[in-house]
């Protein structure tokens, strides 16, 4: 079962502490242990899976750098500057968008449940629930599965589902376009549970999942201009956007110092981004066949729940997953979620709007991945 129920943090999420090494040592030993130790220190999870940022950020970045992301997304989200600078105008809205996210997370894995184990008379095994909102000490759960599964029937050594069970997995995995986006889990990670049903354990298993959040911390937000998942898969060579964004401002600070001069300055740098975005968001705008740009706002949150969980080999009673007591215990997942923004130039012929003026459109937010398991489900490199 594709599913982490830890007290710790993700490892990425945690930055090492720096070794202490001797920076004026001569003997060879000395030196190659400094080197040792830095090299343990910079191959740590935080800086080779992009820290708070997470996969599909080369490093961690600066912290200065990911607050400007942060502040910037608040303001594609329809935050005013004033309230984004004053620190507690933005802690109200940290506040009221945490506990959304919990919401978002309960409906989400229940949601989960529910498209995962949708039964049929001829499906190839049975499936027995307990969707009761407590639990067996009367504390109450959001989400409360305890379902027990029999491991997939054969046929001629062919392992699928039966045909009403064909039915259904090929319901969901039709759904289309306009559908997807008010889907509160993306389909990656929806068929990885799906994947995870049709190939279940050799014997039968019980499954017990509690879970009820009970904070929320946003630990990153960051917008992807010019980018959503859709457009993605319909212009497969867009994934590889920032990448060339980066390969040009290495080629024009390599231009400027064969030409004898420094290494751009940050006007110049900021004016080279400022083009190259505008220029991305030109070219989303025109793809998309309806005129309007596509931003990508990814907003990755540590949920702290009170959860139960254990994966049991019924036969044996071997504890496969989890805990075997049965208590709650203090655990924390870090949920991504997307959400897609559009956003279209307004132009002189717009009588309702002034020239120049961007009209944003606020989509919905998605999960694409939880705890690392899809390694963030990264679309845009």
């Amino acid at each position: 079962f594709p599913w982490r129920s830890s007290p710790n943090p993700l490892p990425r999420l945690t930055k090492p502490s720096k070794p202490s090494v001797n920076m004026h040592a001569t003997d060879d030993v000395e030196i190659e242990k400094n080197n040792l130790m830095l090299d343990e220190f910079y191959l740590s999870d935080y800086f080779t899976k992009g820290g708070p940022l997470g996969p599909g950020w080369i490093s961690p970045m600066e912290p200065w750098f990911r607050g400007a992301l942060y502040a910037n997304s608040m303001h594609l989200l329809g935050v005013s500057w004033p309230s984004i600078i004053m620190p507690w105008t933005r802690k109200d809205w940290e506040h009221d968008m945490s506990w959304n996210f919990c919401h978002a997370f309960s409906n989400g894995v229940q949601g989960m449940i529910e498209d995962t184990y949708i039964l049929s008379r001829s499906e190839a095994y049975r499936v027995e629930t307990n969707t009761d909102e407590q639990g067996a000490d009367g504390e109450s759960f959001d989400v409360n599965l305890d379902v027990t599964l029999d491991p997939l029937a054969e046929n001629n050594g062919d392992t699928n589902i039966s045909d009403s069970g064909e039915t259904n997995s090929k319901t969901r995995e039709e759904i289309s376009k306009e559908d997807e986006q008010y889907s509160m889990l993306q389909s990656n990670l929806r068929q990885l549970y799906q994947s995870a049903r049709n190939h279940s354990h050799p014997s039968k298993v019980n499954i017990l999942l509690r879970t009820v959040p009970q904070s929320a911390q946003i630990e990153s937000m960051f917008p992807i201009f010019g980018l959503s998942r859709s457009l993605v898969e319909d212009h497969p060579n867009l994934r590889h956007t920032y990448r060339n964004l980066r390969q040009g401002l290495e080629r024009k600070n390599k231009e400027a110092a064969t030409a004898g001069k420094a290494r751009l300055n940050p006007f110049e740098v900021g004016k080279f981004i400022m083009e190259s975005l505008n220029e991305v968001l030109s070219r989303s705008a025109s793809l998309s066949g309806d005129g309007n740009a596509s931003i990508t706002v990814v907003a990755q949150v540590s949920i702290n729940c009170k959860e139960i969980f254990c994966v049991r080999d019924v036969e044996s009673g071997e504890i496969i997953q989890g805990y075997e007591d049965g208590q709650p215990r203090d655990v924390t997942h870090l949920v991504r979620f997307e959400m897609v923004l559009k956003e279209r130039l307004v132009g002189a012929e717009d009588e309702e709007a002034e020239d120049g003026e961007w009209e944003m459109q606020i989509g919905r937010w998605q999960i694409s991945d939880w705890d690392d398991i899809l390694d963030g489900n990264v679309f845009f490199t």
